[in-house]
């Protein structure tokens, strides 16, 4: 079984490099080829379901306890990404076909986390008895969930500051490439700020369910002093204060989404603390997405 979980994952690897071929060619070519669109699509939701099926696959060959490490939680955390973009592009389609285009940078990202997935491959490590909770299970999903609606918005924002950049500068001339080719700045904006306030509920479960556990155990009741917890709560604060001045003070465009960035930026230390050991934490444990 573990064999074709194996070659599932490498079919699927191979699809996400086809996929994200297919959005950059369609976004570098003249004029969008139908090819390059169904190419691309259709290769994002193979990869989406062949990662699924190595995940369950995984999961109900070998037990939860056996698969808790970096290997199936870079796949996790790329397969959500890939669903979420999904989502964006199946409902913003009719809206705009130029939102496509944000494939070019999420599915390359889902790429590289694949790769360091197959890095970590064996890596895993056998949960602890505080660990084997359906708590801990619900929490990792909701982060995971949180993480990839952040890195889609961050994506976007991007491209976003990029595109208004260019808009400036221009004035008088032509339109350039890459404001022809991406979505209009109101459409980008709204993205980001659904995005954003989509991650914003997960990772509100995130705290919720952390802080939960952490009181049902006695070697963890001082979780307040846990720094990566710290640096969450300080995340969750960076995001709600950008809905917060998006819908009181009608924050918008440019100022917004350099606030999106800002936020990422706090999620990535967030991880880093308790995934690499930089500092002392009890989320220091099973490799998690590191």
């Amino acid at each position: 079984m573990e064999k074709l979980t194996i070659v599932l994952f490498w079919l699927s690897l191979v699809c996400g490099i086809t996929s994200s071929l297919a959005y950059i060619g369609n976004f570098a070519a003249k004029a969008e080829r139908r090819i390059h669109t169904y190419t691309a699509v259709g290769s994002a939701l193979g990869t989406f379901t062949l990662l699924m099926a190595v995940i369950f696959i995984r999961a109900n060959a070998l037990g939860v306890e056996k698969t808790a490490g970096p290997f199936t939680m870079r796949i996790i955390f790329s397969t959500f990404i890939i669903g979420v973009f999904l989502l964006i592009e199946s409902i913003y389609a009719g809206r705009s076909s130029k939102v496509k285009a944000f494939g070019m940078v999420v599915m390359p990202i889902s790429v590289i986390l694949q790769f360091l997935a197959w890095h970590a491959y064996g890596l895993t490590e056998k949960l602890s008895d505080q660990l084997k909770s359906y708590w801990v299970g619900i929490h990792v999903t909701f982060a995971v969930l949180a993480y990839a609606s952040m890195t889609v918005a961050l994506a976007i924002a991007i491209a976003y500051l990029l595109q208004e950049r260019q808009l400036r500068a221009m004035r008088d001339k032509k339109p350039g490439k890459i404001f022809r080719k991406l979505p209009s700045l109101e459409i980008s904006d709204d993205l980001c700020h659904k995005a954003i306030a989509f991650s914003f509920t997960f990772l509100t479960l995130v705290v919720a369910t952390g802080i939960i556990r952490a009181e049902m155990l006695p070697q963890w009741s001082m979780w307040y002093k846990d720094f990566k917890i710290l640096m969450a709560i300080a995340t969750w604060l960076v995001y709600g204060g950008y809905l917060v001045v998006r819908t009181t003070f009608g924050w918008q465009g440019k100022r917004a989404n350099m606030f999106a960035v800002v936020g990422f930026i706090v999620a990535i230390v967030t991880y880093l603390i308790g995934n690499t050991g930089l500092l002392p934490s009890i989320h220091s444990y099973g490799g998690g997405l590191g």
